[in-house]
């Protein structure tokens, strides 16, 4: 008989699967060249960052359509780690020193892995982890690798030391039964992708040993185990468990598609407006299949990041259009960009901040560089003229910004006029409450905008001086909920006294547990990613 074996992990999704173990390692092979030439190992070096830089978009794109623009951020921090100068400078130098290209980025990685993970700064040391996944990134493009091959016939449950973002986004579910990593937390970048992918995973088991390649095993996510080589008793009680979820789930998966398109009403009669978060104007189709009413969050991003100049009003006017086009009618969300922090340009040329997250971003750069901001603002009320648009601002933190920003739009509106180009001149205009300064001054914000919408994500790590990119301290945004609930309600009681609506656009507008509260509250919007639209609605409906 087949040794028997069990591991205790942390579930990051719900599930339960069976099937065969198949291991697979992210260690980077290295092929040394017996003679180094360094101009041809430069130029290698550069073509590998193309390919590879292309590869990252592409798994962007994929991760959008997948999962939902929140996601997919995670990639935009790869490409411009890609192209960080530090970074190529140190692989640079060390292939001038007589290394092979392939032995310069291994070891650059390293150093560069070890020196961000020693840092006091969480934001910094956070990008350890996506360090390895470029650098074996840069590697395959190097060696022309593409994905590995299967080579198994039946669908199985992967397991790894760890997986980076780019291998998880790349799973196909009918490939993949699920994912067991040695390492890893419930708030890793792999963790957050396999929640939104609906794939059972199980993390931080410990080194489970090869010998186990190919023995059969049952995964259960919701109970945080893995049973190798089970007993029939096991497999007999383990299916009856699975057989009973998946009717629950199949029927209820029936009854949201049965209410996605009617209003989201709690019991007392308060409706509630459920939008989407999107990224670009591919992501609309599916929010629409989904039901959303509206896009309660465009990030203007990916209009920026994707390119390596500045965007032309033009351009922006055209995306900005299709997307109100597609939505028919439907309220679109713009927000203004938000450069800056952990989403850089190099065209923008910003220094180098000691704390990005506290430094110039959002509407702290609009306001300094007006020429950009302009230009995204004409773009967006031309766009207006085809469609329900309305602007939101981010990090507003004080009532002068806000009039700064006001009088801003009011140039545009009178050049456009001039210019003879029409435009919702009724068009609504709200800020995001994202720092505790917007809503401790809700009251007096609230009169100059038609709508707040909660970033709950910043405003969280904003409130508790937690980094969420960072393990140690990431389980204390799970745990302290109220002190942002307070700050939530309190921007709600002021933005409904001043006639305006309320909509919260953050991760925590997903988590079902809150919804009632929000409910409560009198939250009229609740956006999420188009993988939570129809769980959201349902639970709006259940809601008193």
């Amino acid at each position: 008989m087949e040794e028997k074996k069990t591991y205790k992990g942390i579930g990051v999704t719900g599930g339960r699967v069976s099937g065969r173990l198949h291991f697979i390692t992210n260690e980077i092979k290295d092929d040394e060249d017996e003679a180094v030439n360094v101009g041809a190992e430069l130029i290698k070096l550069e073509n590998a960052r193309k390919k590879a830089l292309e590869r990252v978009f592409e798994t962007e794109r994929r991760a959008r359509e997948k999962i939902g623009s929140s996601e997919a951020q995670i990639f935009e921090i790869h490409a411009m780690l890609l192209e960080d100068e530090d970074l190529n400078e140190a692989i640079e130098n060390k292939i001038k020193n007589g290394m092979s290209v392939s032995s310069a980025i291994r070891e650059a990685g390293k150093e560069y892995e070890k020196m961000l993970s020693s840092l006091d700064d969480e934001y910094l040391s956070a990008r350890a982890g996506d360090i390895r996944d470029i650098t074996s990134q840069l590697v395959d493009a190097l060696k022309n690798r593409e994905k590995e091959e299967k080579t198994n016939t039946e669908p199985y449950i992967l397991v790894a030391n760890d997986l980076t973002p780019s291998q998880t986004v790349s799973i196909e579910k009918g490939e993949i039964l699920g994912f067991v990593t040695f390492q890893g937390t419930p708030s890793s970048h792999t963790a957050i992708l396999a929640r939104a992918m609906n794939i059972p995973a199980l993390v931080g088991v410990g080194e489970i040993d090869k010998k186990y390649e190919n023995a059969f095993c049952l995964l259960d996510s919701l109970r945080g185990e893995i049973i190798i080589n089970p007993s029939s008793e096991e497999i007999e009680e383990f299916n009856k468990d699975r057989e009973k979820q998946s009717k629950i789930d199949i029927e209820h998966e029936r009854y949201l598609r049965s209410i996605m398109n009617k209003p989201a009403v709690t019991g007392s009669g308060h409706k509630i407006m459920i939008y989407a978060n999107i990224g670009d104007t591919r992501e609309v189709e599916g929010a629409l299949a989904n039901g959303c009413e509206g896009i309660g969050l465009l990030r203007s991003e990916f209009l920026y990041l994707s390119k390596k100049t500045y965007p032309k009003e033009s351009q922006l006017f055209s995306a900005y259009k299709e997307i109100a086009t597609k939505m028919q009618g439907r309220r679109v969300i713009i927000r203004t960009l938000d450069i800056g922090a952990d989403k850089r340009a190099d065209y923008f040329n910003l220094d180098r901040e000691e704390n990005p997250s506290l430094g110039l971003r959002g509407i702290r750069l609009c306001l300094e560089r007006r020429d950009i901001f302009k230009t995204q603002i004409r773009a967006i009320l031309r766009a207006s003229y085809f469609g329900k648009i309305a602007i939101m601002i981010p990090m507003i933190c004080c009532e002068n910004e806000i009039i700064e920003v006001k009088g801003i739009i009011k140039e545009c509106e009178l050049e456009l006029k001039k210019e003879n180009l029409k435009f919702d001149e009724k068009i609504e205009l709200g800020i995001m409450i994202e720092t505790p300064s917007s809503a401790i001054m809700s009251d007096i914000l609230s009169k100059h905008v038609d709508f707040f919408s909660v970033g709950t994500n910043d405003l969280t790590q904003y409130t508790l001086a937690v980094d969420r990119q960072n393990s140690k301290v990431a389980h204390l945004c799970d745990q302290n909920y109220e002190p942002i609930l307070r700050l939530i309600e309190m921007s709600s009681d002021a933005i409904r006294k001043n006639g305006g609506w309320i909509g919260i656009c953050g991760e925590m507008a997903a988590d079902l547990s809150l919804t009632q509260r929000f409910a409560d509250m009198g939250i009229d919007e609740l956006s999420v990613s188009t993988p939570y639209l129809l769980g959201v609605r349902g639970k709006v409906s259940e809601c008193k």
